[in-house]
Formats: structure tokens, C-alpha cells, sequence
């Protein structure tokens, strides 16, 4: 039985995958979204077969199609902060994801990849603060 997928939420001008002969064609998100591609389509952006060719060993451009863990906003964490911790914190954090950045995370408008929760986590640790830091929220995605 073919699984199921939900590719509502696919990025505008996502690169597809022409190569349905590779061997993990089945399980990457480039290749299962342009198999799904409807004729209404008019453009797509592709990897060039071309170049594909020329590729020996693991495709650098396979995208799994497991979905991840990404966390949504961190305010209840830095909530938890005393004013002190704040101030340590929000320059480092800023200067990690930009200013803008830095607010639409916090606020959960833009989730953090396994990574990024990894590098507030470490900045958090840097500046003294221990013990087990929970997010907002936590949501299952694909990581296109």
C-alpha cells in the first residue's frame, strides 16, 4: 500500500526531482512532489538531469520524507528567566537568528529545526542556565 502524504504546506518554487530512477526516489520529498505535480502546473523548478548525472554517491539534494520534530516559540522559556538571565540571553539569541528572526521564533511564527533548538539550547547552557529547557510547543514537519 502507497503511504500517504500531506504536501499542502510544499515551499513556492520548491526544487524537484526528475530522477525516478534513483534509488531512493521512494523516501525523498523531491521526487514525491513532483510525482504529484498536476498539469495545472504551468512551471517547476528542477535539478538539472544534467548535473545529476554527474553526481557519484549520496545525492546531496535528497530530502527525507520522515517528518521531523521542529519546536514552536520559546516565550514560556524565557518567561521562566530572571531579569538578569534575560539580558543575558536575548543579545546572543539575536545575534544568532538576527533581530527579526529572532522575534518571529520566539513568538512560534517560524519553527526551529532540530539545529536551532540544539543552538538556543547551547546558549541558555552558556549563560548559566541548567536543567531540562522546554519549548512552546513542539510539531511534526517535513524538512524540506
Amino acid at each position: 500500500m502507497k503511504e500517504e502524504h500531506d504536501f499542502s504546506k510544499v515551499p513556492h518554487n520548491y526544487t524537484l526531482c526528475l530522477n525516478r530512477e534513483c534509488p531512493k526516489a521512494a523516501t525523498c520529498l523531491r521526487q514525491l512532489v513532483e510525482q504529484e505535480i498536476t498539469e495545472n502546473t504551468k512551471y517547476l523548478v528542477i535539478i538539472n538531469p544534467k548535473h545529476q548525472a554527474t553526481l557519484t554517491g549520496d545525492c546531496p539534494y535528497y530530502r527525507s520524507s520522515t517528518k521531523v520534530s521542529f519546536a514552536k516559540g520559546f516565550i514560556n522559556l524565557l518567561d521562566n528567566l530572571s531579569t538578569n538571565q534575560v539580558r543575558k540571553v536575548i543579545p546572543l539569541l539575536i545575534g544568532q537568528f538576527s533581530r527579526r528572526t529572532y522575534y518571529r521564533v520566539r513568538k512560534g511564527e517560524r519553527l526551529l529545526s532540530l539545529s536551532e533548538q540544539k543552538a538556543v539550547l547551547n546558549i541558555l547552557k552558556r549563560c548559566g542556565i541548567n536543567g531540562k529547557q522546554e519549548f512552546d510547543a513542539y510539531v511534526e514537519e517535513y524538512d524540506w
